[in-house]
């Protein structure tokens, strides 16, 4: 068991890495907030890729090999929310002059909400739930019960910890940076967008008769 936690871990680090709306909220809100609203933004973000993992386990991955145009078109709205939230990002205005405080104890509502935030942030990305059907439909294919819990647990670990990170280096260039680590946030809101716009683009030429591994 084990073997199939670090599995799971090590498939919960490499699915975090990519920039995703999540990630991009969790470093605007350690930028903007404090460095536990951000973590919680990223709890948040962490409970659906667990569940989407676990969807992708038990068997979702048939409901979309049923139904091709089924996967392009989460796809192709997960390209818009990508293009959308990163304009979004890109566009906020100027950092506070000063990090927030986060000496006064943060008040559990305001956790809550920022939980309530990053998973939104992550279900209103219809593109996560394929990234998870590639990933764990394949990696973690073949598990019993208990071996897909245990896996479950890796792959919470290991985004959770990915979210972490990137909380504490946004906090950090915060510190460092001033109201110039404004461009962490506008670095990101524009992967996104150009992310975003290739993966309209790809379901665009796939309507046309290209197919996807030329492009």
């Amino acid at each position: 068991m084990a073997l199939v936690f670090i599995k799971g871990l090590v498939l919960g680090l490499v699915a975090g890495v990519p920039l995703g709306p999540a990630s991009a909220a969790v470093a605007d809100t350690a930028l903007r907030k404090t460095l536990p609203r951000a973590i919680a933004v990223g709890l948040g973000g962490a409970m659906v890729d667990i569940a989407y993992c676990m969807a992708a386990v038990a068997g979702l991955g048939a409901v979309f090999d049923n139904r091709p145009g089924l996967k392009q078109g989460f796809l192709a709205a997960g390209g818009l929310v990508l293009v959308a939230f990163g304009l979004y990002t890109a566009r906020k205005g100027p950092l506070p002059a000063r990090a927030v405080s986060v000496r006064r104890p943060m008040e559990a509502g305001n956790l809550l909400g920022s939980m309530a935030t990053g998973a939104l942030i992550s279900v209103a990305n219809p593109a996560l739930v394929i990234s998870w059907i590639l990933l764990a439909g394949t990696v973690l294919t073949g598990l019993d019960t208990i071996g897909s819990l245990v896996a479950g647990v890796g792959v919470f670990m290991g985004v959770f910890s990915w979210f972490c990170v990137v909380a504490w280096l946004a906090h950090k260039g915060r510190l460092i940076l001033g109201e110039k680590a404004i461009w962490i946030p506008r670095a990101a809101g524009i992967i996104l967008v150009v992310y975003g716009a290739y993966l309209i683009l790809r379901i665009t030429l796939f309507h046309f008769g290209f197919s996807p591994e030329t492009f």
